[in-house]
């Protein structure tokens, strides 16, 4: 069963993501001040797991690991339980099989991979090495495929996605967003075309959203002008 997604993500008023580009904050409020809030909301949710795009997580883990081996065997095992110590789950998809990492945790949380069976043995061996849980499935591009598979597993009945806007896009357009947690950074872009919320990656007659509603469940003033504000997803 796929667990519970709450897409949780911070933008301008604006709806952009790059908080490099966000105006000051009000009063001489340091701009590190909103994005706590951010963080304290994410924790808030008590998630059972946590994840964002790859594209992010390379900014982190920048070196690609080469493996040159053929993919792996229809009776590979499917899934390998590394060192499970934290409270929750950093859960990362890797269509492509080669990130390089070089720890098992992602701020303080045990790391899970999501790869394909395009996977080559000596990437396996490398997460194995590092004690990093992993799970073999036919596609590490079909979200959902991934997801139903994270929750079978390894127990996980809830995850918050964290970004960026391309994952994101990508949920919404296979519906697999149950709630939004969107938290308003008190700041503008202004920029046309800068990243935002929601970037699904297809053509101009493509309607993502088609067929799903927004339901308000909540909405609160934060610390430092932040606004949090939740939505449940309801489709036809």
């Amino acid at each position: 069963m796929k667990p519970k997604i709450i897409c949780h993500i911070m933008s301008s008023v604006d709806g952009r993501l790059l908080n490099n580009r966000w105006s000051e904050p009000f009063g001489g409020v340091p701009a590190s001040a909103p994005l706590q809030v951010y963080a304290s909301i994410g924790r808030e949710l008590g998630t059972d797991a946590w994840m964002f795009g790859k594209n992010t997580l390379c900014a982190m883990f920048p070196e690609k690991f080469e493996d040159g081996e053929a993919a792996v065997t229809p009776d590979e095992p499917a899934v390998f339980i590394g060192e499970r110590r934290s409270e929750r789950m950093f859960i990362v998809a890797d269509p492509e099989a080669d990130i390089r990492f070089t720890s098992p945790v992602l701020r303080d949380d045990n790391i899970l991979v999501i790869v394909g069976r395009n996977a080559g043995s000596n990437y396996l061996s490398h997460l194995r090495g590092n004690h990093i849980s992993y799970l073999i499935v036919n596609d590490a591009t079909n979200l959902r495929e991934g997801l139903e598979a994270v929750g079978r597993e390894f127990g996980i009945r809830s995850v918050s996605v964290q970004g960026g806007g391309i994952l994101n896009g990508a949920l919404l357009a296979d519906g697999l967003i149950d709630e939004l947690s969107l938290v308003i950074y008190p700041g503008i872009d202004g920029l046309s075309g800068v990243p935002s919320i929601f970037e699904y990656v297809g053509g101009k007659t493509d309607c993502p959203a088609r067929g799903q509603h927004l339901q308000l469940l909540s909405l609160a003033g934060r610390e430092h002008g932040v606004i949090w504000l939740r939505y449940q997803f309801h489709r036809d």
